[in-house]
């Protein structure tokens, strides 16, 4: 599962594309929703559940709507909607990362199923946070850049591609 700083990239990318110029408070909250859903780690629920699921993206839209359309009126619909799909590219990338931890995979589509979803595909590696173990920090590094790779050229295209329109 990619690290807060993979979700945070991924964040930056939707904030780029579906907000048409999006302000550097937009970027910063697209990269504060997209890292939100691990905030389970902090509560007494299982890791991956609920708050990695479409219904949480959802949910995230649905809050952001209620907050910005008085303010930004019909730009209000397009951040809201930039809101929901940071928390939904964090499903996805945790969907795409390996997972060492049992159970595997998102609880995606919570709360009509409790099945844990995981694609097998691997393309982030998992970050572990058994940092009493030998090699924790060579396989984190390992796994952050591995992501940064991944994602990084992808965030600098979007980004700069929406930058230069201005």
């Amino acid at each position: 599962m990619p690290s807060p700083v993979g979700h945070v990239l991924g964040g930056l990318v939707v904030g780029s594309l579906a907000v048409r110029r999006p302000s550097w408070l937009i970027l910063t909250a697209c990269a504060a929703a997209a890292a939100l859903p691990d905030i389970d780690l902090l509560l007494p629920v299982t890791h991956r559940g609920p708050t990695h699921s479409l219904s949480a993206a959802v949910c995230a839209f649905g809050i952001a709507w209620l907050v910005v359309r008085r303010r930004h009126g019909a730009a209000g619909r397009r951040i809201a909607l930039a809101l929901g799909l940071a928390v939904l590219s964090h499903v996805l990338l945790d969907w795409l990362g390996e997972d060492s931890s049992t159970p595997r995979g998102v609880m995606a589509l919570w709360p009509f199923s409790q099945a844990f979803y995981v694609s097998d595909l691997n393309v982030f590696a998992a970050a572990d946070r058994r940092y009493w173990l030998p090699g924790v920090w060579r396989r984190n590094l390992f796994a952050l850049a591995r992501e940064i790779l991944i994602l990084g050229p992808l965030t600098w295209l979007v980004m700069r591609r929406r930058v230069g329109r201005r």
